[in-house]
């Protein structure tokens, strides 16, 4: 029997090695997102229900109105310039529902029956003055309620989120969830209440829309709405006392971190949590970054149940708002798939002047779908996946979701032209229809 010399085994178990591995990332790369059925009426295992008779879904005002929101506090953090610009649309809808809300900015006054708080007010004098950002502090703290929203108020948007953590503990102290949001948030407050009562707030807990910086701590994107219990918050609370030094006032520190140096306020208030224990656990696409007409619907958004989305406009709240009210089934969890009828009439064959923020593949001149509008049609038609498309200047690029997008005049010469093709999508409809059930993911992280 021939024997295999020791180079010639060491050469085998290498290639088995690689194909095993090989094979393994493929598995994982193509499993299917994991999930539960997010239920209705909440589970019992969360204390929060356990003291609700009957909640009503689906109906105005609901779950505030049958106590279901009862324990959770809704914190608003939004820019003295959106007090005027946006405030008015968030409020008209969340308002009449008598929701526990607190807003903070930075600049402290009064809108209506409001009181919105100033985040910053309790920090030191020689931390505002030593620190550049702060340049406009001061201008914010004389100016009416005309002012423009600049980039110099925006620098000073991270330094809120951890005084503000500070002042929510104090005003807030037996409150058992905080849902932190902007102006711009548009939330499912029926989901919101599933969600929860899957929970146990003496856990600490810290729910939201993961951002994966390189080589950082992976962090709740603040738009997209940010949970945590109040064990999470206690935690964090506890962890900064020793940073109070005489100042004994909340949110009168940044729990010791140096933030003229850091990118943005949620990202520190992880970084924060992580140093107290609490980790992320993230529900995206549940909790999202994108507004109806950015979402990417597909595979990824479609029987997911929908907690929050963002950058909503001013008129946006409203129409949304009227939308639901008219849904065949509104006690039902709102999903993507449902979603997707509000814009769906929108969606034509082909649009001038706009862009569906087509991205999964581009083609440029010398190519020829990059030459014009029918041949990037029909580089669309050659590629199965492709749902739709767009053209402008000598490029074509394809997208594998269907995107609403958004209006894009021209620019010189340069013209967007976008495109659709309607069976397909009404294929993968039909594929993948109707939702057994909205789809509660499984945490990445």
């Amino acid at each position: 029997m021939a024997r295999l010399r020791p180079s010639r085994l060491l050469f085998t178990a290498l290639i088995v090695i690689f194909l095993f591995w090989t094979l393994l990332a493929r598995f994982s790369f193509a499993r299917v997102r994991g999930y539960s059925i997010l239920t209705d009426p909440p589970t019992a295992t969360s204390p929060d229900v356990s003291h609700v008779s009957h909640v009503s879904l689906g109906e105005e005002c609901s779950p505030f109105a049958g106590g279901g929101m009862d324990n959770v506090t809704i914190v608003v953090k939004l820019g003295a310039a959106e007090v005027s610009s946006k405030l008015a649309a968030y409020l008209d809808v969340i308002g009449p529902c008598s929701p526990d809300l607190l807003l903070f900015s930075d600049r402290y006054e009064t809108y209506k029956a409001y009181t919105i708080l100033d985040a910053l007010a309790n920090l030191p004098a020689e931390y505002k003055g030593n620190n550049p950002d702060f340049a406009a502090y001061d201008d914010i703290q004389r100016s009416n309620r005309s002012l423009a929203k600049t980039t110099d108020g925006w620098k000073l948007d991270k330094y809120k989120f951890l005084p503000m953590m500070d002042m929510v503990a104090q005003l807030r102290p037996h409150s058992h969830w905080f849902f932190f949001v902007e102006p711009d948030t548009y939330v499912n407050w029926d989901n919101v209440y599933r969600f929860l009562g899957a929970f146990d707030p003496d856990q600490p807990l810290y729910f939201g829309s993961p951002v994966w910086p390189p080589k950082k701590t992976v962090f709740a994107h603040g738009g997209s709405g940010i949970v945590l219990s109040h064990r999470a918050l206690n935690k964090l609370i506890t962890h900064g006392q020793k940073y109070r030094g005489k100042y004994g006032t909340p949110g009168a520190h940044q729990f010791g971190k140096n933030l003229s140096n850091e990118c943005c306020g949620d990202e520190v208030l992880a970084q924060v949590l992580k140093e107290c224990g609490v980790s992320l656990r993230g529900y995206w696409p549940m909790f999202n970054g994108e507004k109806p007409t950015t979402v990417r619907f597909g595979p990824e958004h479609w029987c997911e149940a929908i907690v929050t989305l963002h950058h909503l406009q001013e008129g946006d709240f409203a129409k949304l708002h009227a939308w639901e009210a008219s849904r065949q089934h509104p006690s039902t969890p709102l999903t993507f798939a449902e979603l997707f009828r509000y814009i769906e009439h929108s969606v034509q064959s082909q649009m001038d002047d706009w862009t569906n923020m087509s991205e999964d593949a581009t083609f440029t001149t010398p190519h020829s779908a990059g030459e014009s509008f029918d041949n990037c049609l029909d580089t669309c038609l050659r590629d199965r996946k492709c749902v739709q498309y767009e053209h402008f200047g000598g490029t074509c690029r394809l997208s594998y979701t269907t995107r609403m997008g958004h209006e894009r005049l021209p620019e010189g010469n340069k013209r967007w032209t976008s495109g659709w093709v309607k069976d397909r999508i009404e294929a993968f409809k039909a594929a993948h229809s109707p939702c057994l059930g909205a789809h509660f993911v499984h945490p990445n992280p």
